[in-house]
């Protein structure tokens, strides 16, 4: 299996125990939300935005996405982000399917402090909007994904490429690069093959 199907399995796991957590706790984003996109904190990993770079190689739009990602006007914002709320359910995220751990987890997710004790990390708006299942919630951080968890489990598919965390633009450029350099040479590797035998 490749490393970007791996992933993507991950990615389905990290879902269903979010979608698990959702259930037991009644914790939701509000429809059509959208409030923890336009950060400029989200960060990841080059290996967690691989699928992301995967999607645009193939479809064709390498020139597209790395001509926004040198032209972005504020390099810390997701260029995945769209103002308007995406019609497949995806909030505003334009690239939902392929988004990265933190985008997952957060709000429905809990960090470890220094005790070791958990505590649930609820999105603002979320507590804003429904403070009293926000409040219910917080009961339950045992119960919750774990950020540290998830972080370790992504740093063991690939302990080079699963450390770093960078802002997440910087993280999609380098996939896409590592990404279609590996592709270049496969193709090379097969022509040349072909042409041998």
């Amino acid at each position: 299996m490749d490393m970007v199907s791996r992933i993507m399995d991950f990615y389905t796991q990290i879902d269903r125990a979010v979608a698990e957590f959702q259930l037991k706790s009644g914790l939701r984003c509000p429809a059509g939300c959208g409030a923890c996109c336009p950060t400029a904190d989200v960060q990841a990993t080059v290996l967690e935005m691989l699928p992301a770079a995967h999607e645009i190689l193939c479809s064709g739009e390498t020139d597209i996405w790395m001509g926004r990602l040198t032209a972005q006007p504020d390099p810390g914002q997701c260029l995945f982000y769209s103002t308007q709320s995406t019609p497949d359910g995806g909030g505003h995220c334009l690239f939902y399917r392929w988004r990265p751990m933190l985008c997952r987890l957060f709000g429905f997710a809990a960090v470890r402090g220094r005790t070791g004790t958990r505590a649930l990390s609820v999105c603002r708006h979320i507590k804003l909007t429904d403070p009293q299942t926000a409040s219910a919630a917080a009961l339950l951080a045992d119960e919750a994904p774990c950020f540290v968890h998830h972080s370790s489990r992504i740093y063991a598919l690939d302990p080079v490429l699963g450390t770093r965390l960078m802002p997440v633009n910087t993280a999609l450029r380098h996939a896409i690069e590592r990404l279609g350099l590996r592709l270049s040479f496969n193709y090379r590797e097969n022509l040349r093959d072909n042409s041998a035998a």
